[in-house]
């Protein structure tokens, strides 16, 4: 589902409405495999992404036989700069990229993607320390080995910490916090300066 939306740059709210479905649960539905879904509500679904249930089902791809193997006919292509924001805004974690004394360091975050920004909460020394490497990577990805289908996005940007009491009441919101204690945490922002991505696409045989 998020795959085939992100093809036709479609957000889930704009599915929600063309379905009659709620957007919180469609948001559900592409997290969790094993959610029920009912056969009308799959048929809606089909309908407005363009495509078959089968498709939505994965029917047409063969089960991967052993680690490793890939499904016929795989091809990576690129994905535009509004698929990787569709998918920006449809993951939940992504990982933190930045460089140290010993080399590239990635670390899993939750995040928000909002206003055409990553927003991340940490305590507020290593917000200040973020600040000040100025640029960061972020990645996030998605893969099922069973479909072999996946996608990838790469984000370079700039960092700032939100210290604009108005933007900062508004990300709160988000209800972003700290996975450790909870405690006291500082918003950080990332702007994108380059977005790149790349999706895994199964032909069909001629």
């Amino acid at each position: 589902m998020a795959r085939r939306r992100a093809e036709l740059g479609l957000s889930v709210e704009e599915v929600a409405k063309e379905t009659g479905i709620d957007p919180g649960y469609l948001d559900y539905l592409e997290h969790h495999a094993d959610a029920d879904l009912s056969g009308g509500s799959l048929v809606l679904l089909s309908m407005a992404l363009q495509t078959t249930p089968e498709q939505l089902l994965g029917g047409r791809l063969p089960v991967r036989r052993d680690p490793g193997a890939t499904a016929p006919h795989p091809d990576v292509e690129p994905l535009t700069v509004e698929q990787c924001e569709v998918h920006l805004g449809t993951a939940e974690f992504g990982r933190l990229i930045y460089g140290k004394a010993r080399g590239p360091v990635a670390i899993p975050v939750n995040y928000e993607y909002t206003e055409g920004q990553i927003v991340i909460s940490t305590d507020p020394g290593k917000a200040t320390w973020l600040e000040g490497l100025r640029i960061v990577g972020f990645e996030v990805d998605r893969v099922d080995a069973g479909l072999s289908e996946g996608w990838s996005v790469v984000v370079t940007g700039e960092v700032r910490i939100v210290d604009d009491p108005d933007e900062r009441e508004r990300l709160l919101s988000l209800g972003l916090a700290l996975w450790n204690d909870g405690g006291e945490h500082s918003l950080v922002a990332i702007t994108p300066t380059e977005i790149t991505g790349r999706v895994i696409v199964h032909h069909a045989p001629w």
